[in-house]
């Protein structure tokens, strides 16, 4: 089975520094080591959805453990909502 995690921001989300983390640790040239997918998606105004699939529960906290000090120094704001939680069903097509 998958290991899903489910991040929102209801607003305020800097989309701009996001991009800017991304870019320094190039995490969006490809997957990380065990991340199946990763959708990142803007709503109403400036809120913002991510969502990551990754083989296991394993790899996603190994990915945020590595990562959780670049948050602090781009001053990314923490999630109003964070969900996680091994899929039932996982396709692609």
């Amino acid at each position: 089975m998958a290991f899903c995690t489910l991040l929102e921001w209801n607003n305020a989300f800097p989309f701009d520094r996001y991009q800017q983390m991304n870019d320094r640790t190039e995490s969006h040239a490809g997957l990380p080591e065990g991340c199946l997918t990763r959708v990142v998606g803007r709503g109403d105004g400036d809120a913002a959805t991510i969502i990551e699939v990754w083989r296991s529960s394993g790899d996603a906290q190994r990915f945020s453990e590595q990562n959780a000090h670049l948050l602090a120094e781009f001053g990314m704001p923490p999630p109003t909502r964070v969900a996680a939680f091994e899929d039932s069903v996982f396709q692609t097509g």
